[in-house]
């Protein structure tokens, strides 16, 4: 009997300190999920499961500002980049199948890349970022609010105009081209859409019915808004720009639905086999490999992001400790990942940092308090000082065009001197400069960007317009 009445005292000990424990992680949650709100470096829906049990799932912000509706539970998200698991999921179904192999080149089911390196490329290594493809949007022919591709089978067409950044096999580098010619691959060997195809095999299976594929960003009933808050002055929607679906990105979901498949993927094989699963955590982008599924099940973690204007989402799985995070945002790319760092360091108990300032409003105020001369030599070790990457260049767009706004040439020359160094292909920031020479008079230097931003887009209207006025 008094081995029982221990027994039981100490299960109501521990369960009292287990209450406890999930008591403070709730409140600290909450206060930093308030604080980003307040701050407007986020608005978004938030799920933290610890030991199978939800801990916190609260959502905060709009979802459509204009129509001041809020987001919730169940507003659905764009995904951006963790898209990329769930393609990644399908190839290795087909592979589970029979219906192809890892080791097989690509082009015996996708023939036309002009770069005869491509004939290498394994759909291994498509998976695996060492295909030597990198980022469409990057490559020259590219414009976010072009209607010159609107599907799976023309981004292909675009891709494989690309030469390879190295022989396959022989580096690591994330790519964007080399996911949406594994969506191009699943088309060809399924016959569908890719859309069916996530449906048939992941969703309806997992019984996801929040979440859905698009290949063009639109307004949809129930799906937040994105805006993109990296601007400076008046949020604007992303509606005018193309998140394009084709398997890099295009997914829409909710956290609830994003706990469905981490479930399937850690607990069961509903989805997929062990030996399957276990590539999902073993990468070439993460430096932490394990030797087998027993060992992934007992030390296994893994972390995606993803990103566009008015996107931002992560999703996080610690099996040692047993914990799953899901934050899933309608502002610009970074705002889900300061909240899900910090999440992460309440639940591993670690110090918070103070949450930083947008990336576009650092810039501006980085301008504006120590000149532009020093933003030009100094940009790096200052971006980094505040743990900011130019991943994306419309955090510099923003930035630029608000300068050319106030009509401040020489920072605004100081900030397209940056961008242009940066994204070299972008097109506006060449045509943006050539106006900031404008506002100094330079003509000869204005001439020589809008000929370059021509060269990048024979034809483009607005160099053409401008070197005819400045003849």
């Amino acid at each position: 009997m008094k081995q029982l009445m221990l027994s039981v005292v100490y299960f109501i000990c521990v369960s009292m300190v287990i209450a406890q424990n999930t008591e403070s992680v709730q409140k600290k949650i909450e206060g930093l999920i308030k604080e980003a709100a307040t701050k407007d470096v986020f608005s978004g829906s938030v799920l933290v499961v610890q030991n199978n049990k939800p801990v916190y799932d609260k959502s905060i912000g709009l979802a459509d500002m204009e129509k001041n509706i809020s987001n919730t539970t169940d507003t659905k998200f764009s995904l951006g980049s963790i898209t990329k698991i769930f393609t990644k999921a399908l190839v290795l179904k087909l592979i589970e199948e029979g219906k192809i192999q890892a080791d097989e080149k690509i082009v015996v089911y996708l023939p036309g890349f002009t770069d005869e390196r491509a004939a290498e490329i394994t759909i291994e290594q498509l998976m695996e970022h060492t295909s030597g493809l990198g980022d469409y949007a990057g490559a020259p022919g590219w414009d976010m609010t072009s209607e010159e591709i609107n599907n799976i089978s023309q981004m292909l067409a675009h891709i494989q105009k690309q030469p390879l950044l190295f022989k396959p096999g022989t580096n690591v580098q994330y790519s964007n081209s080399g996911y949406a010619v594994l969506a191009a691959l699943i088309e060809k060997v399924t016959g569908k859409k890719l859309g069916d195809v996530y449906k048939e095999k992941i969703f309806d299976k997992l019984n996801m019915t929040n979440t859905g594929f698009a290949e063009v960003n639109r307004d949809r009933p129930g799906k937040a808004i994105g805006y993109l808050t990296n601007f400076i002055g008046t949020k604007r929607n992303n509606l005018e720009f193309k998140e394009m679906g084709a398997g890099d990105g295009g997914l829409y979901s909710t956290t609830g639905d994003l706990w469905k498949f981490a479930q399937s993927i850690v607990s069961d094989n509903k989805l997929l086999k062990d030996e399957s699963k276990l590539k999902l955590f073993n990468t070439s982008l993460f430096p932490v490999h394990y030797a087998n599924w027993k060992e992934c099940k007992e030390k296994g973690r893994l972390s995606i992001a993803g990103g566009a204007p008015g996107v931002s989402a992560v999703m996080g799985i610690n099996m040692e400790k047993n914990y799953f995070f899901a934050v899933l945002s309608n502002y610009d790319e970074g705002s889900a990942e300061i909240v899900a760092q910090r999440i992460s360091a309440i639940l591993n108990n670690r110090e918070l940092t103070p949450l930083p300032l947008p990336p576009a409003r650092f810039i501006y105020s980085l301008i504006k308090e120590k000149g532009p001369a020093n933003f030009i030599s100094n940009y790096k070790e200052e971006l980094k000082k505040a743990n900011i990457e130019l991943e994306d260049d419309m955090i510099l767009l923003s930035v630029g065009q608000k300068l050319l706004e106030e009509k401040n040439a020489d920072e605004a020359l100081a900030l397209y001197s940056v961008y242009t160094k940066e994204f070299p292909n972008i097109v506006v920031a060449w045509n943006d400069m050539g106006d900031a020479y404008l506002l100094k008079a330079d003509k000869t230097n204005a001439k020589k960007c809008f000929e370059q931003a021509l060269k990048l887009r024979p034809g483009n209207p607005r160099a053409q317009r401008m070197l005819k006025e400045l003849q």
